[in-house]
């Protein structure tokens, strides 16, 4: 009877090792686009489109990215990025594909209408599931970072 409880209690805890959920996995693949926008040949903003994974492909996922242009001193929100497709990956299963636009103006509009200065945009990516968790690529505590000159 002993012996039965002991394997009954080590099938319970292989059980739940097999059935809990593995989280959510982000990474950068690259900047895929940028934009720079201007009016009457002065400068006004740069758009940066960045393209990204997630994994496992789950229902309810929403991502985007969080972002400053002037060392942290203040934060931006991205609009939600859009999803690209479920593409194949290399070890035989689904990734999910992702892009998103978002617009810096270098310490937050301070630029607009006066001389280009060359700034350093800040960035971390984002993903929730469909039980509102939220998951982060911070590029190791590093942060992306793109320089608009």
């Amino acid at each position: 009877m002993k012996k039965l409880l002991k394997m009954l209690a080590m099938g319970a805890v292989l059980g739940l090792a097999a059935g809990a959920v593995q989280a959510e996995t982000i990474w950068f693949k690259k900047v895929d686009g940028r934009y720079d926008y201007t009016k009457y040949a002065t400068w006004l903003a740069t758009q940066l489109k960045v393209d990204f994974g997630v994994w496992p492909v789950a229902p309810g996922h929403t991502a985007g990215t969080v972002y400053t242009d002037d060392g942290w001193q203040s934060v931006m929100w991205s609009r939600p990025a859009e999803w690209q497709a479920n593409v194949q990956n290399p070890y035989g299963g689904y990734d999910e594909a992702w892009s998103v636009w978002f617009s810096a103006s270098g310490e937050n509009g301070q630029y607009m209408g006066q001389p280009f200065t060359p700034f350093t945009i800040e960035y971390a990516l984002y993903v929730t599931d469909a039980g509102g968790n939220w998951y982060w690529d911070n590029n190791g505590g590093q942060n992306y970072s793109y320089y608009v000159d």
